[in-house]
């Protein structure tokens, strides 16, 4: 999974040629912490067709206030530097797979 800050969100995520998934977490958060084991493993199972990436909010606190992220976990698809998708909150792998499957049909 990439890690994603201020630096590189622009290069890695808005201009990538692939729609990207960032995961807007916190260590402290324990949904988050429960979302990314099931984000792997999507990971591995989207491969070539999206990216997954994570950036830490307290970390990147500009960036993700630029994306109007006032909860988390917030998991927002990106292509072509737009936001196809937004999940926020902790779903089931079978509810994400679902999400991300529709963005992609977006894309």
């Amino acid at each position: 999974m990439l890690e994603i800050t201020k630096d590189n969100f622009e290069k890695d995520v808005l201009n990538n040629k692939l729609p990207v998934l960032v995961d807007f977490w916190a260590p402290w958060c324990g949904p988050c912490r429960i979302v990314g084991p099931v984000l792997e493993k999507l990971s591995s199972e989207f491969a070539n067709k999206l990216v997954f990436a994570k950036l830490n909010v307290d970390e990147n606190q500009d960036t993700a206030a630029k994306h109007d992220v006032r909860g988390i976990p917030c998991m927002i698809i990106f292509k072509d530097g737009k936001e196809l998708d937004r999940v926020v909150g902790a779903f089931p792998e079978p509810e994400l797979r679902k999400r991300i499957d529709s963005a992609l049909a977006k894309a």
